[in-house]
């Protein structure tokens, strides 16, 4: 982060305008060099990663743009002891020369302002300790990555891709679009309005270039650059989208972390959906804990601050304690098997902290924002041997056989 602020002269005295506009091809070099040498190729990720000690930790995966991040992940962070989130900055050694953003930052012009608003965005919440930010484990393992790639094409194929299933996105495209738009050249902006409306006259024509011109500066992820889709080898920008990590890596950062998963996106929670029913089979655990979480409203903050406050002040610290129940409970039930009083009794916790919540609510001038939660939690975790055995093949010594619970969260 200090290096990041260091290379963008990112200061409480300069506006975000001014950063952006002052943003140069050489700083986006500079700053991809710099997450490189803290990421060198030969990083053993595994190794770093927490393993299960009991501690309730959360997975995240789902869609990773500055827009979306605060919908449900971000909040989540409250209601665990750590919540995992992959590092939104790519790896410049994990690609081709040619797409390189060490050796072509222009492309990146976009992707960069978007990888790191998404990255300042999240540190307060990193240096709090209530998110730990971790790169893709492919990035160091390419036998992983072509392990995972060929399992993806096998489960997904025929699988269909529906993008308005999922809450916010085409709006979310519908603003690319619009920024893709306000990166054309003045003169090709000015060709086109004159094109929809030729009856405007010269002046006309200059507010309305004037006001795209307003949009950029009052976007906070819209390049200010010119020239980035100029013709050439360095033309055009390079967005891709992220929703990250995909399945496989999510179990397999779940089960080496000892975490649950949790999702915003309706793809997600099909594909893990469909791997809980693979699973062992065997009477349904905490049925009336799910039952009531699944029709109580949970306060999930959107503002990193309203978060960090919250935090501070230990309004939700009742959660995190009552996950780690959850998950130790479900991690020792296919050895140990079903506890009917210890599931009455957690059971019953919730609803007195969904009751203390409420009536602490009902006397507070904040409302928080709300959200729904699905509950996945089969009785032998959900399974895919498949990721099993990418574990073992990454000398993976101590990791869970099945991912114990996954949530998906829905506003």
């Amino acid at each position: 982060f200090n290096g990041i602020s260091e290379i963008l002269g990112i200061t409480q005295d300069r506006d975000w305008v001014t950063v952006r506009r002052e943003i140069t091809d050489e700083k986006i070099r500079h700053a991809y060099g710099v997450y490189s040498a803290l990421w060198p190729r030969d990083t053993n990720l595994l190794a770093m990663l927490p393993k299960p000690d009991g501690a309730a930790r959360a997975i995240y995966t789902g869609v990773l743009h500055p827009s979306a991040i605060s919908r449900c992940a971000l909040g989540l962070s409250l209601y665990f002891d750590e919540l995992l989130i992959e590092h939104p900055f790519l790896h410049p050694e994990t690609v081709n020369k040619k797409f390189s953003p060490l050796e072509h930052p222009k492309m990146y012009r976009q992707e960069f302002l978007k990888s790191v608003i998404l990255f300042t965005t999240m540190m307060p919440l990193v240096e709090r300790g209530l998110v730990t930010l971790f790169p893709d484990p492919c990035n160091f393992d390419f036998h992983l990555r072509n392990q995972m790639f060929e399992m993806a094409q096998v489960r997904t194929k025929g699988l269909k891709v529906d993008p308005e299933e999922e809450a916010g996105f085409m709006e979310m495209m519908k603003e690319e679009h619009k920024r893709a738009m306000l990166l054309l050249p003045r003169e090709a902006l000015r060709r086109q309005v004159l094109r929809d409306s030729p009856e405007i006259n010269k002046a006309a024509v200059e507010a309305v270039l004037d006001g795209f011109e307003r949009l950029r500066q009052q976007d906070p992820l819209a390049v200010l650059q010119e020239g980035s889709l100029e013709d050439g080898e360095d033309g055009g920008q390079l967005t891709p989208f992220k929703m990250a990590p995909n399945f496989e890596i999510a179990m397999y950062l779940a089960q080496a972390t000892g975490s649950c998963i949790v999702t915003d996106s309706v793809f997600r929670w099909r594909e893990l959906t469909v791997a809980a029913q693979r699973g062992r089979l065997g009477g349904r655990p905490l049925t009336q804990l799910r039952a009531s979480m699944e029709q109580a409203n949970f306060a999930i903050p959107w503002d990193v601050q309203e978060i960090s406050t919250l935090a501070e002040r230990g309004a939700f610290d009742v959660y995190p304690k009552l996950m780690r129940k959850i998950l130790r409970y479900l991690s020792a039930l296919p050895e140990r098997g079903s506890k009917p009083n210890f599931e009455a009794s957690v059971n019953a916790e919730f609803g007195r902290i969904q009751a203390l919540k409420a009536s602490i609510g009902k006397k507070s001038t904040t409302h928080l924002p709300r959200a729904r939660i699905s509950c996945l939690w089969p009785a032998g975790g959900i399974q895919d041997n498949t990721v099993n055995r990418l574990l073992l093949m990454s000398s993976s010594e101590h990791h869970l056989s099945s991912v114990p619970m996954a949530l998906f969260v829905e506003r």
